[in-house]
């Protein structure tokens, strides 16, 4: 079974972590979790760079890359080229000829180049899962008006 963090602090949160964004999700890819939250305290400033680092890890696969030479590709009219098999022992995310089967299935199933629009929207919606996906959040810190002491200026 999967586990994620779903109550992480980063630099962001000064007096609650000293954490990098980019060593957290570098773990959060390491343990091989398939998504990762940051809720720093008070506030969203690390969002950011925690989805841009995500996008990093997710953008470097092997299917993405294959997913995103497709689509281009196809948009611009050029010629896709079959790549090799698959390995028997690859992983989810190295099954780049799986990937460029579907891209292509997915096109023709559209109608392709008859209908470039249609064509891209199907191969758009072949997007391969990401490695990690990111959850932002913010630990907010909520007081009822009794907290507060009345009469006073």
């Amino acid at each position: 079974m999967a586990f994620v963090h779903l109550h992480n602090h980063s630099t962001f949160s000064i007096l609650d972590a000293a954490t990098r964004i980019s060593d957290m999700v570098e773990r959060a890819v390491e343990f091989e979790m398939p998504a990762i939250a940051l809720t720093d305290h008070g506030y969203m400033f690390g969002i950011p760079d925690f989805d841009l680092e995500c996008r990093k890890y997710n953008s470097g696969q092997k299917d993405f890359k294959q997913w995103s030479h497709d689509r281009e590709c196809f948009a611009k009219g050029w010629e896709l080229e079959e790549p090799d098999l698959d390995a028997d022992d690859a992983g989810p995310h190295d099954l780049v000829h799986a990937q460029w089967a579907r891209d292509v299935a997915a096109w023709e199933a559209a109608g392709g180049s008859a209908t470039k629009e249609a064509g891209l929207a199907a191969v758009v919606a072949c997007t391969p899962s990401p490695l990690l996906r990111p959850i932002g959040g913010c630990e907010a810190d909520c007081f009822t008006d009794d907290t507060h002491e009345t009469g006073t200026r």
